[in-house]
């Protein structure tokens, strides 16, 4: 009597891909993921576009409706905030698979910026918990934000919104220089803020910065101090004057100068920021809109993100 042949294991673990397909060759892109997640015992993957209309929130509710385990978020910054922070309060895992021309995220995360070798990471690793930031603008609680890394108010999300997206394509950060320059005479708002329960300060501050994540593209550290893992927010102030505050101001953005008065750090669980007028906002990198009243605070270990370190 011959031997039973013992059956594979079934192979249940459900991955998602949630990804941006201007940023990608779909077809080499998704033979690459289906192959990765067979050779690490997942079943085939179940791929969600994003589109101009659902930049990802929408389907990866989709994706967590359906049963997904985890979810990999295969884009750029964008993408990856809002994949990523859209799976808060589920219990679903999250991933990146970095495609996007900054990835600062996956920078701060250490994970690699080699697709095959993210796709490693995604589908082997552990996860580990980071923390969100929570938005609210001109006291609208029912519609909170989230980020993940930086958000900027004033001067900072006007260099966003004019920098011109052919030449950043074409130099790179460079183009940011550019942006930078045309900026030069943005007026100075006058900010009262408040950190935690403490009392309200005021000055006038051209650049408004708040910080979950260090780093920014080509490895300037921004907020030096800044973990992804601390329970804290950080907030730079900066108040250039003359010509020789800005290039000092400049010179803080490019991370060749740590301290200035020029410019003043914080840290805290919660910052409230109050202009004088609207004034422009935006998180990691996309500007989203105006407003004038800024309610920061931070939601410690809220998501799960399968990096290497």
């Amino acid at each position: 009597m011959s031997a039973a042949v013992e059956e594979p294991a079934a192979i249940h673990r459900r991955v998602a891909v949630v990804y941006n397909p201007i940023k990608v060759d779909e077809d080499v892109f998704r033979r690459l993921v289906s192959a990765k997640a067979a050779e690490h015992g997942f079943a085939e993957p179940t791929f969600y576009q994003t589109t101009p209309a659902d930049a990802g929130e929408g389907v990866t509710r989709l994706a967590v409706a359906a049963g997904a385990e985890l979810v990999l978020a295969a884009g750029g910054d964008g993408t990856a905030r809002i994949v990523t922070t859209t799976l808060r309060d589920t219990g679903v895992v999250g991933a990146i698979i970095p495609i996007g021309t900054a990835n600062l995220l996956a920078r701060n995360l250490g994970i690699s910026l080699d697709i095959p070798r993210a796709l490693d990471i995604a589908l082997t690793g552990q996860a580990r918990a980071i923390d969100l930031a929570q938005l609210v603008i001109d006291y609208d609680d029912e519609n909170p934000v989230y980020f993940t890394g930086m958000a900027g108010i004033g001067f900072d999300a006007a260099l966003m919104r004019d920098t011109d997206t052919w030449l950043k394509k074409t130099v790179g950060s460079a183009a940011y220089l550019v942006a930078f320059a045309q900026q030069l005479g943005y007026r100075p708002r006058v900010v009262r803020y408040r950190v935690d329960d403490g009392h309200h300060a005021q000055r006038k501050a051209v650049l408004i910065l708040v910080g979950n994540t260090r780093s920014l593209q080509g490895g300037i550290d921004l907020f030096p101090d800044a973990l992804v893992d601390d329970g804290r927010l950080d907030l730079l102030l900066a108040s250039p004057r003359t010509l020789a505050g800005w290039a000092r101001m400049l010179a803080i953005v490019v991370g060749r100068l740590r301290r200035t008065k020029v410019v003043e750090y914080h840290s805290g669980e919660r910052f409230v920021i109050d202009l004088d007028s609207d004034a422009p906002w935006e998180l990691d990198g996309d500007t989203e809109g105006t407003g004038h009243h800024f309610e920061f605070s931070v939601l410690p270990g809220a998501l799960h993100i399968i990096a290497n370190r």
